[in-house]
């Protein structure tokens, strides 16, 4: 996959070739002892095709530290967002308003 990068100039006309889509959200994720989650998100507003998706747990401490989050089935209208513990080792955790925060860009 090639690597595409912006490189901005002052003066530089914005337009949505070199913008593209791109949409960002926030969601506060509640669990009782579950060693994996998935929740729906729906996009605000459809993409003309599926975009690339990045989430981040915005906290790396206590029960958080052993996830993985991440999204699939990414479709132009959403996507499902997936937390899984890692540790194999560990117990299932609960989650009380962790914020996960996600940028969908085409």
């Amino acid at each position: 996959m090639a690597v595409r990068s912006t490189h901005w100039k002052s003066g530089m006309r914005l337009t949505p070739a070199r913008l593209g889509e791109e949409e960002c959200g926030e969601l506060s994720v509640s669990f009782t002892t579950l060693a994996t989650y998935s929740q729906a998100v729906t996009f605000a507003e459809a993409f003309r095709s599926p975009p690339n998706v990045v989430c981040n747990i915005m906290s790396g401490a206590n029960v958080t530290a052993r996830y993985d989050i991440r999204a699939y089935n990414v479709t132009a209208t959403g996507f499902w967002l997936w937390a899984q513990l890692m540790d194999a080792g560990s117990a299932a955790q609960t989650w009380s308003g962790v914020t996960i925060t996600w940028v969908a860009k085409t």
